[in-house]
């Protein structure tokens, strides 16, 4: 099952040496986490992000101990971890420890050692606001990431608009809509409109836009007024409650 972790503003550690924990920082950094990266050597890569985002990441030059991981977790109290020594025996026992720390929470991915892991790091194509992740359940990193690149050659710019379009209708819908239910159909009349598909194939998503706004108008009126929720603000005390 490949679940979305919601990392923003959170802190993650990385444990390890070489190009791996640049590329787990450097995804961390994407989901704009907060990421603390400790190691005896660093890249040159890792130290550049450093020094750009010294504020979302910080470098811990140690070698990586039982340790100095569990001082760094009782510091920080991350999110995830990740953990990629190049020794297999050090990062089980890594592994061990983080997992054995008081009261902690943190989900461990051990790098090319899938039994050990809470999760797998997906390859991860992302076009605009779409996010797709690909996951072999850690027996190929490489096919996930060759699968990757084909998908990210199907996804369309069409796509990537209409995207945009529902994200902005869905808010909107909220307000004009009874149910959940017409909601979620309002939804799919957009997506399957021949002229919003037309305008966003144009590039014209201001125009796409205003046509899906009257179309919620149209579906509004039909669908009637939505109920405003119990306790709203602006009722009296006294004012009848609907169902």
């Amino acid at each position: 099952m490949l679940i979305d972790l919601v990392l923003s503003g959170k802190r993650t550690l990385v444990v390890g040496e070489g190009q791996e924990p640049e590329f787990k920082a450097l995804k961390l950094v994407e989901s704009n986490a907060e990421v603390t990266v400790v190691g005896g050597t660093f890249t040159e890569g890792l130290r550049r992000l450093a020094a750009r985002k010294p504020k979302q990441v910080r470098l811990i030059p140690a070698k990586a101990s039982r340790a100095v991981v569990l001082r760094t977790i009782e510091e920080i109290d991350p999110r995830v971890v990740f953990i990629s020594t190049g020794d297999p025996e050090l990062d089980e026992e890594l592994n061990d420890a983080v997992r054995a720390s008081s009261g902690r929470t943190a989900l461990v991915c051990v790098v090319d050692e899938p039994r050990l892991n809470d999760f797998n790091m997906p390859a991860i194509a992302r076009m605009g606001d779409i996010s797709i992740g690909v996951s072999t359940g850690g027996k190929s990193p490489a096919m996930a990431g060759v699968l990757r690149r084909k998908i990210e050659k199907i996804i369309t710019r069409e796509d990537i608009l209409q995207v945009r379009l529902q994200g902005y209708i869905r808010k909107k819908s909220r307000k004009s809509l009874r149910s959940a239910a017409s909601r979620k159909d309002f939804a799919y009349k957009v997506i399957q409109d021949k002229r919003v598909g037309a305008l966003l194939k144009e590039e014209r998503y201001a125009d796409a836009r205003r046509l899906a706004e009257e179309m919620l108008r149209k579906e509004a009126k039909k669908s009637g007024p939505v109920r405003p929720a119990s306790g709203a603000s602006g009722k009296s005390k006294g004012a009848p409650r609907y169902g």
